[in-house]
């Protein structure tokens, strides 16, 4: 985790998504990798939040070598990247993950895919366009459900465009700013 992040609420909790790992060699249970006290035997499929993951996975020991192997979590498998690919406005964000986009810019940074980055980038943008149509009307059925499927980076950008709305509508009707007058006269006394 990068410095400026380190207070950063949603970067923390982002970082506490699972990622599927392989473990490279034993841990004992005093270790606690699983968090209950089992030991974790070589070639072990295991789930540990990215936080704990990431460092165990840069780490290489001289007698063991690499700890453990980092896979690519299914939220970002080859299913939801056809779905992103066919129609990124019906994906349903929040089930995939509360912070899709704020992890899938840690996990580009972490594991090497050519295509993640070009995906998730190209899903944003499409999406950005109906977050912002729909932040500056009214609630319709449609826009609500789809507001309902955002993940947290998007509904931050949602409540950005309501509150630019909102002002925007303010200015229009002149209820913000406005010049009042001052009567000078009254304060001076003229003999």
């Amino acid at each position: 985790m990068d410095l400026d992040q380190y207070y950063d609420f949603d970067s923390i909790l982002a970082e506490h998504t699972k990622v599927p790992c392989i473990a490279l060699c034993d841990f004992e249970k005093d270790v606690n990798l699983l968090g209950d006290e089992t030991p974790v035997s070589r070639n072990t499929r295991i789930e540990l939040p990215y936080w704990v993951a990431k460092p165990l996975a840069q780490y290489t020991s001289p007698s063991e070598g690499n700890l453990i192997v980092v896979e690519m979590p299914k939220t970002y498998g080859t299913r939801v990247r056809n779905m992103l690919l066919a129609s990124p406005e019906s994906v349903d964000f929040r089930s995939l993950s509360g912070y899709y986009y704020e992890f899938g810019v840690k996990l580009i940074e972490f594991l090497i895919d050519d295509q993640l980055p070009h995906i998730i980038d190209k899903a944003f943008k499409q999406r950005l366009k109906s977050i912002m149509n729909y932040s500056q009307s009214s609630g319709s059925t449609i826009g609500i459900e789809f507001i309902q499927r955002l993940d947290e980076t998007e509904k931050d950008l949602y409540r950005l465009g309501q509150q630019s709305a909102s002002d925007f509508r303010k200015w229009l009707d002149r209820a913000i700013y406005k010049i009042k007058n001052v009567d000078i006269a009254s304060n001076r006394s003229f003999t």
